[in-house]
């Protein structure tokens, strides 16, 4: 054999754990994907890589508004699909290949800054992920972009940067911009770790103008579509946003950021600046760090995703010990005097329930500052990301925590660090004495956490995809549904199923590729081959008609504008005035009614639909299907009969 084949064969051996690791991902997840997710559930999925990605590429975009994400992701899916012809394949076959290449740069990532340990102790957290691994399964647009973003920040946290490196990260982080705007925070702190890496400020310029540069290349095709199409460079709104998710709101706000929704004015950020650093300071110490950490939501990217608060303990451990920070009496002192001020702040201008992580977070951001100098600098863009990325998502509450995974790559790092390095010294120092049995037995030690914490999340990971995949409960019954789950049962119907089963229903009906199917979710009109008319339930005015409804007779400008570019085909400029044909009634859980003016809509009188004998329903409704395990109801309108 050739020198060369003996050195390739020689690196294969040296990285076999990590390729076995993203095989065995691969393998678990390709056999979940394909053998257990037959039916198109995901509502988002559908509208934005079916609709709205079919439009684009069939020149109809100029219809298209988009209020969070832009338009690259659905034009992308909509390309791939021109070539397969089968929109779910193509979108799990990009998420199960997402998720994997994550697995797989997720270790290529940690090792260029730490040892192979670490990095391995790193890449199974990862892998066993539970969140990571329902993403992964799911047919949606959310990890392609944060893929792009592991590929940049493998290059990025090189040990020697070259200009290919710059360039290659600029260009990634472009591309995953084009899909969702994750990738723009992500850039702004490469931006920053490129400016402050070293003394070289001339190098360090013009390294961030080549990062710029090439970013802008590669995010050009959708400000050139943007301008050509809408005649805006960006055209997203996060104002609607805002009105959906901001937890504290005003009547007077909302009238002002609803007309900015409708006239298409810039983000109502700093419309009312004093209700904006509350909702931000509540984001950034509460609602965010929530899906970081897990203080009472299953929705989270923990380590330890099951059990509150206690992922946050390797985290810090690790961080205290890659910032290299003696435990001296300086250091005491500030942090004591930091977590004192921060307290009293918290104490004088918050609330203890909804900002108390200011005081942990506050603290150990101002020892990262003042011990800067002693970390691995490649490990510096991770360290900046995390900081710059969480301060710029806090402008919003994250509906979901893998909106968090661009930055959370840091997480399985410093848990890791924790780990192998950390918790071994303080083991040793408990027991005060230098043995190489004691060494041996931390050692052990370590490894038993791990395989702790990596049986639970491959428990929790196990349950999380049964729920998600099967219509039995909803997410937030996990926890009292946990050990139930190990009972015998009557084998339990696929998510997705009864969709499925309305939609055949509604497709037999005569000319319903013509048809508008009015529901709240996209899915029914997806398997019934209809037109769609969006309603969350929750429009109108209350008592009147369900005919005044259905015709959108009353709604407001902002509940038919929602509706209008939320429908199949997208109506941007309220030029269809669709009729709907069909009507489904979902009966809603509480937790899915929005409290601001729901008592003002017709929410409690479509509650009739729910029994079709009913007499206050109209004649020209006609039932054509009940389910009697979720109570979903469908009806044929009948316009041609009188109300």
């Amino acid at each position: 054999m050739s020198m060369q084949n003996v050195k390739f064969i020689k690196s294969l051996d040296s990285q076999k754990y990590p390729l076995v690791i993203t095989l065995i991902f691969f393998l678990v997840i390709s056999y979940v994907t394909f053998f257990h997710h037959h039916y198109w559930f995901e509502n988002d999925g559908i509208f934005y890589l079916h609709v709205v990605g079919s439009e684009i590429i069939h020149g109809d975009g100029k219809n298209v508004k988009l209020f969070d994400s832009p338009a690259g992701g659905p034009a992308f899916y909509g390309i791939l699909n021109s070539f397969t012809n089968d929109d779910f394949l193509t979108a799990k076959i990009v998420s199960l290949l997402s998720g994997t290449g994550i697995v797989f740069f997720a270790y290529y990532i940690i090792k260029n800054i730490f040892n192979v340990k670490i990095a391995l102790i790193g890449q199974l957290f990862v892998a066993c992920n539970p969140r990571l691994n329902l993403e992964s399964i799911y047919a949606m647009n959310e990890l392609l972009p944060i893929f792009l973003i592991f590929i940049s920040l493998y290059f990025i946290t090189k040990k020697h940067l070259r200009l290919y490196d710059i360039v290659i990260t600029g260009s990634l982080l472009g591309i995953s911009s084009m899909i969702r705007f994750q990738g723009m925070p992500v850039f702004i702190a490469i931006f920053v770790f490129l400016l402050i890496r070293n003394k070289q400020i001339r190098i360090n310029l013009s390294y961030c103008l080549l990062l710029g540069i090439f970013f802008l290349l590669a995010f050009s095709p959708l400000i050139l579509y943007n301008y050509y199409t809408h005649g805006t460079i960006i055209d997203t709104d996060s104002n609607f946003y805002m009105l959906t998710n901001w937890k504290y709101q005003t009547p007077e706000w909302r009238h002002k950021i609803s007309e900015n929704i409708l006239d298409g004015k810039s983000s109502g950020l700093f419309l009312d600046f004093n209700l904006f650093l509350k909702n931000y300071f509540y984001n950034l110490f509460y609602h965010n760090p929530n899906r970081l950490f897990n203080f009472n939501t299953l929705n989270n990217i923990s380590i330890i995703p099951p059990i509150p608060f206690l992922g946050i303990i390797p985290v810090i451990g690790g961080l205290i010990y890659s910032l290299k920070i003696s435990p001296s009496r300086t250091s005491l002192i500030i942090l004591l005097g930091i977590s004192t001020i921060t307290t009293f702040l918290v104490y004088l201008f918050g609330d203890f329930s909804a900002h108390f992580f200011a005081i942990i977070m506050i603290p150990l951001l101002s020892l990262g500052i003042l011990n800067i100098r002693n970390v691995e600098r490649n490990f510096l863009p991770l360290l900046i990301l995390s900081v710059v990325y969480f301060l710029v998502i806090s402008t919003v509450p994250v509906g979901k925590a893998d909106h968090l995974f661009p930055m959370w790559i840091i997480i399985p790092t410093l848990s890791a660090i924790f780990f192998i390095e950390t918790l071994p010294k303080i083991f040793l120092k408990i027991r005060s004495v230098k043995d190489s049995k004691l060494a041996v037995q931390s050692k052990n030690m370590s490894i038993l956490f791990i395989i702790l914490i990596l049986t639970a999340n491959l428990v929790f990971s196990y349950v999380l995809l049964y729920y998600a995949l099967h219509d039995e409960a909803s997410y937030s019954d996990i926890k009292n549904e946990f050990f139930k789950l190990f009972q015998r049962r009557e084998p339990q119907r696929e998510s997705g199923y009864e969709v499925k089963q309305i939609g055949d229903v509604l497709s037999k009906q005569p000319g319903i590729e013509n048809s508008y199917v009015m529901s709240g979710s996209v899915n029914y009109a997806y398997y019934a081959h209809s037109k769609f008319v969006y309603t969350n339930l929750q429009e109108g005015v209350k008592n009147d008609s369900l005919n005044d409804f259905v015709t959108r007779e009353n709604w407001t400008a902002l509940d038919r504008y929602v509706s209008n570019i939320s429908s199949n085909p997208t109506d941007r400029y309220d030029i269809y005035h669709p009729l709907p044909d069909y009507f489904i009634y979902n009966p809603l859980t509480p937790n899915a009614v929005n409290p601001w003016n729901v008592n003002n809509t017709q929410f409690e009188d479509l509650k009739v639909l729910a029994n079709p004998d009913n007499p206050r329903i109209p004649p020209n409704f006609e039932l054509l299907f009940k389910s009697n395990k979720t109570g979903t109801v469908v009806y044929k309108i009948n316009h041609q009969i009188d109300k």
